[in-house]
């Protein structure tokens, strides 16, 4: 009775393709080596390379049956003769198939180099596949290279791998490459009804969708999955049942999930992830049902065009759907829930808990507050309200700074009516509707001095530019005052306050003083520098400050002066004014003796520590040869 039964043949092999028309998915392929069997140009070595399940192996098959068929070389073997009948049921003498896995060492490459010498035992040819060849150990490619290259002429080698980058170069040059693609989705389906139309069993459309979606390109594993679902169902093929089966969400609740997450119903999302997580759902694999629904949702909302589009493989009704969900939510909301969801989902893939993260990241989506548009909020205020009165938000003006105000706003424009065209304002993130009013006050000053901006951009291009956007400029007499428009411009401007007193002095033609606002107010630009007086002559010196409360430090000041003052007149090298040539004549570089006697100084050293500066160069008047001739007495001490 045992022997009366016929074996079973799972649908991967009861319905193996027998000729390259056969072949779904991979014309590309298939017209290649079609072209090459009829030319007669037929390599001596292949490589069939691709994920899983597309083919490889049936292809390697179906070439060994058209180059030994009685009537070939062909590529349409006949499917008759003993050549055809013994390769298709795995017999034949001279074609072996051998496993890269198992036979991967310099043995069982040594016992294929010793069989080549051998003529085939009937066929034509003597055909060798090795599947998942990259598996073979280095000794064992080194061992095939002259043998891969010049085999002999009634030795044919057909290599078939998952991951090429594993075989060595010095193979792959040997071989002639043949990439095999993932198998579309559409043609999966087609696959998928002919099988259950052959195997005579109803199956829903939906049902052969989701096996279709779930097998990623791989035609083996959706075969392999109708096979379960036959088993499982063997009356009628249902959607349910793949969807228990698979341990994946159906099409139609995936749908509900984002129409609670788009409906803000935080509740019922999670109660449908916690409803799948009890079936026993995959959670990566629906994170990633979810993410691909946000991206429908994303090209629903796109104008219909004719392009090829996502869409088009997704049955109407599901289309209609989606149209729908869409509808009701604006595109940025969109592809903020996409964005989140695919952070969410890398977080996913790799944390040990899975469940909670998408549990809060669906709640966290159906969470999230709408973004408001800047028309949109424009719109909901109102563009025939007034704004604030002055004293809410207008900063106030420049009390001194020159002839005109640098940088500050008109006081009247915002108690003005908003006009209709006033400027809108950037808005990124959430936007809460009971929120305070931001007015902005428009700056509707002249440009300040456009000729020495110019000038300034000619010669000074970043600096010109950060002037721009944050320095007002005023010219009264030979005093330049520079505003900043905001604190973060103030330490920019003072560190470079000397140079654009040099550009504005070269380009008025005159000496030109700088002086620094910050706020509108007539404060001192020196915020980092300190200016002393060096004796009676009438020059200056410049002391970098540490931080801005060593300005004030006036006892310390006033006792470096008074040192200054017994000391010989000490001038430094950096100061505010020029020195005219003929002082520059008598100045001399001070001596040891003298540098250490001024630093010895109490007063002049506590001013040097507490400023945290030290002495560069100190330079002392030749004032001897005049004492001498005016009194005739000793160069004074």
């Amino acid at each position: 009775m045992a022997e009366s039964q016929t074996t079973h043949l799972v649908l991967a092999r009861k319905w193996r393709p027998e000729r390259f028309s056969e072949l779904v998915g991979q014309e590309h392929v298939t017209r290649t080596l079609g072209e090459a069997l009829k030319r007669g140009r037929i390599a001596h070595a292949f490589l069939f390379t691709g994920i899983r399940g597309v083919g490889k192996t049936t292809a390697a098959r179906i070439l060994a049956r058209c180059l030994n068929c009685e009537k070939g070389p062909t590529a349409e073997p006949c499917g008759e003769c003993a050549a055809c009948v013994e390769i298709r049921g795995g017999r034949s003498l001279d074609v072996s198939e051998i496993d890269g896995a198992t036979y991967r060492k310099i043995e069982d490459a040594r016992a294929i180099i010793e069989n080549l010498s051998y003529r085939p035992a009937r066929d034509r040819f003597k055909i060798y596949i090795i599947d998942e060849a990259h598996q073979l150990t280095d000794s064992a490619f080194n061992a095939l290279l002259k043998t891969l290259e010049e085999p002999p002429p009634h030795v044919k080698f057909i290599l078939a791998t998952t991951e090429p980058q594993k075989m060595p170069e010095t193979i792959l040059s040997r071989l002639q490459r043949y990439d095999f693609r993932r198998i579309p989705y559409l043609t999966i389906l087609e696959r998928l009804k002919d099988l259950a139309r052959r195997e005579e069993i109803e199956a829903e459309e939906g049902a052969l969708r989701l096996l279709a979606r779930e097998a990623g390109g791989s035609m083996r594993d959706a075969e392999r999955m109708l096979e379960t679902a036959m088993a499982t169902a063997p009356e009628q093929v249902t959607e349910a049942a793949v969807a228990s089966s698979l341990g994946v969400a159906s099409r139609t609740t995936v749908l509900k999930l984002a129409d609670a997450i788009l409906e803000k119903n935080a509740a019922a999302a999670l109660a449908h992830v916690r409803e799948l997580k009890s079936r026993g759902a995959n959670l990566e694999s629906l994170g990633r049902d979810l993410l691909e629904t946000f991206r429908n949702l994303a090209v629903a909302k796109l104008p219909a065009s004719d392009a090829d589009s996502p869409l088009d493989d997704i049955p109407d009704h599901e289309v209609t759907e989606l149209k729908r969900l869409a509808a009701g939510a604006s595109s940025r909301d969109i592809m903020r829930l996409f964005r989140l969801m695919a952070d969410s989902q890398e977080q996913i893939l790799r944390s040990p808990y899975p469940d909670l993260l998408l549990e809060m990241a669906v709640v966290r989506m159906a969470s999230l507050a709408a973004v408001i548009d800047a028309d949109e909020l424009l719109r909901a205020i109102g563009s025939d309200k007034t704004a604030a009165p002055p004293s809410s938000g207008t900063p106030p003006a420049p009390s001194g700074g020159g002839a005109s105000s640098l940088g500050a706003a008109k006081p009247e424009a915002s108690s003005k009516e908003q006009p209709s065209g006033a400027r809108r304002l950037r808005v990124e993130g959430e936007v809460k509707a009971d929120a305070p009013l931001r007015h902005e006050v428009q700056d509707d000053s002249p440009r300040e001095l456009p000729e020495l901006r110019d000038f300034i951009r000619g010669r000074r291009a970043a600096l010109a530019g950060f002037m721009e956007q944050g320095a007002g400029l005023a010219l009264d007499g030979d005093l330049l005052t520079v505003t900043a428009r905001n604190d973060i411009y103030v330490r920019y401007l003072n560190d470079n306050k000397l140079v654009i007193a040099e550009l504005a002095s070269e380009h008025l033609g005159r000496a030109i003083r700088v002086e620094l606002a910050t706020n509108g107010a007539a404060k001192l630009a020196d915020a980092g520098r300190v200016t002393i007086p060096l004796g009676g002559n009438g020059r200056t010196r410049e002391l970098p400050s540490a931080a801005a409360a060593d300005t004030t430090n006036k006892a310390a000041i006033e006792n470096a002066q008074k040192a200054i003052a017994r000391s010989k007149p000490v001038e430094s090298t950096r100061e505010t004014a020029p020195t005219p040539p003929a002082m520059n004549a008598r100045l001399r570089a001070a001596t040891p003796e003298e540098r250490q006697a001024v630093l010895a100084d109490p007063a002049v050293r506590r001013v040097f520590d507490t400023l945290d500066a030290r002495l560069v160069e100190l330079r002392i008047p030749n004032l001897a040869p005049a004492s001498a001739k005016e009194g005739g007495g000793p160069e004074p001490k």
